[in-house]
């Protein structure tokens, strides 16, 4: 991914200055391919995705164990991810697998969001 595709890799240290990026970035969080199968097919979706979409400047990859540790700031509950952001502020985030047709759709609609506060992880109130 970072040679032939253009990705970057960042990590927990490298997070902060890849946010501060100018213009539209797609950052791809994956999990251990023995662990997660589907991250095999994330590394070949997100590339594709970023060809199609001549907006995204930026691309990057967080490998495991800093994508487990930077996805609670994102809050996304399937893996794997890719997030969204401009000019370092969230978009949205795109969590599992979708077909292509639905993945494009999903994308062109938070890639036109404004920039909001990311959902988190969250945390259930049992009572007050």
């Amino acid at each position: 991914m970072t040679e032939e595709c253009g990705f970057e890799q960042i990590d927990s240290d490298s997070f902060e200055a890849f946010l501060k990026k100018d213009g539209l970035s797609l950052i791809l969080f994956v999990d251990d391919p023995n662990r997660m199968k589907e991250t095999m097919d994330a590394i070949v979706i997100a590339p594709e995705l970023a060809k199609s979409c001549q907006l995204i400047k930026n691309k990057a990859v967080i490998c495991p164990p800093h994508a487990r540790k930077l996805s609670a700031i994102y809050g996304f509950k399937r893996w794997p991810a890719m997030v969204f952001v401009r000019d370092g502020a969230y978009l949205g985030a795109v969590d599992g697998l979708r077909l292509w047709s639905q993945l494009v759709a999903e994308v062109d609609e938070i890639i036109q969001r404004s920039p909001s506060f990311p959902p988190s992880i969250g945390i259930p109130v049992k009572s007050c």
